[in-house]
């Protein structure tokens, strides 16, 4: 079962990785025909040339070529083998915390959705809608399955009130963060993603953890970049990727991180 779930993280991360590279390159080229289903068949960004079966096999093929297109010889982004390997991985420790349920499935969709949006708006600052409404409609299937095997309404009622106190609280800090700032201090795709990890995650304290995690690792990094000369105070730095990386850090420990905190003030 673990292979097969690791075999099963590599394929999926395959397929992110052909949403990542057409999902952004369609919104960065609204008049380009290329989408998650067309063409049918990977191709090189580089020559246009299709690439074989034997060519797309996760990782192993990155390392048989040397990180080559076998077509045009041109260099083959790192990043691919990467996010299948992250991707394996994170569906290995998934199904080590949650076993074969659906709180397990659960955990692959919002690992599945986070990926590709953590990627994304790390290199162009975008999180595409189609990811939050995807992940959004999954979601709440399997919420509401989970809440029907539980016999547990408050189990989706919860989840229900978690997608929209964090698009609302994500609103509220970027609205005050605008003022204070006099000028944008966070777009309309972070709001959206907080509403998806209210949805995955419930409301409260994960929520709260889920946003104090992902500003404190945002600042340090925030600080680190400018500090070492790699952005200015001006640049814009995403804030998508410290939301993925706090909801998944919030899924697999957030109960266990919360009771540390309230045995470190004294709440018992």
């Amino acid at each position: 079962m673990w292979v097969f779930i690791f075999l099963l993280g590599l394929a999926i991360g395959s397929f992110l990785n052909v949403c990542i590279y057409r999902i952004s390159y369609r919104i960065l080229h609204p008049d380009s025909n290329v989408s998650i289903h067309s063409p049918r068949r990977s191709f090189c960004p580089a020559c246009n040339a299709t690439i074989s079966i034997y060519d797309n096999i996760p990782v192993l093929s990155y390392l048989l070529l040397r990180g080559k297109c076998r077509h045009c010889s041109a260099s083959i982004s790192v990043l691919y083998p990467l996010v299948e390997l992250a991707t394996a991985g994170l569906f290995l420790v998934m199904y080590y915390r949650f076993g074969l349920t659906l709180e397990f499935l659960l955990a692959l969709v919002f690992v599945a959705v986070l990926v590709p949006i953590f990627v994304i708006d790390a290199q162009h600052y975008i999180i595409p809608n189609v990811l939050i409404v995807t992940g959004l409609i999954l979601g709440f299937g399997i919420v509401c399955a989970i809440a029907y095997q539980r016999s547990d309404v408050w189990y989706l009622l919860i989840r229900l009130i978690g997608a929209v106190a964090g698009g609302s609280a994500l609103w509220l800090v970027a609205v005050i963060g605008s003022a204070v700032l006099r000028k944008k201090a966070m777009g309309g795709g972070d709001i959206k993603l907080m509403a998806l990890i209210g949805l995955f995650l419930g409301a409260w304290p994960e929520l709260a953890m889920v946003i104090g995690f992902s500003a404190f690792s945002g600042a340090i990094v925030g600080t680190t970049l400018i500090v070492s000369g790699v952005k200015s105070r001006e640049s814009p730095i995403p804030y998508g990727p410290f939301l993925a990386g706090a909801a998944v850090l919030v899924l697999l420990w957030g109960d266990s991180l919360w009771r540390l905190y309230l045995q470190s003030v004294g709440w018992h």
